[in-house]
């Protein structure tokens, strides 16, 4: 009889160990889904996010200055100016 009761003892701790293993392995699988997003939308706008910049010279009178045009799509900084 005792021994009975040391085996449904023992059973049931490895049942209770192996339960609480599967819990914490679901629950760092969801932390590395939410890790995996967050790397995701952080580096979405490095590949294609910068401009093409177009430029020329202005006509007289400010022909000393130049205009500037930014499109989308290139790897450049740009910011557009007028003449």
């Amino acid at each position: 009889m005792k021994k009975n009761i040391l085996k449904a003892t023992i059973v049931a701790a490895f049942a209770l160990i192996a339960g609480m293993n599967v819990y914490n392995a679901q629950k760092s699988d969801i932390m590395s889904g939410l890790a995996l997003a967050n790397v995701e939308a952080l580096a979405g706008g490095e590949g294609s996010g910068g401009y093409t910049k177009i430029s020329g010279k202005c006509s007289d009178p400010v022909a000393y200055k130049t205009w500037v045009s930014c499109k989308r799509g290139g790897i450049e900084d740009c910011s557009p100016s007028d003449c």
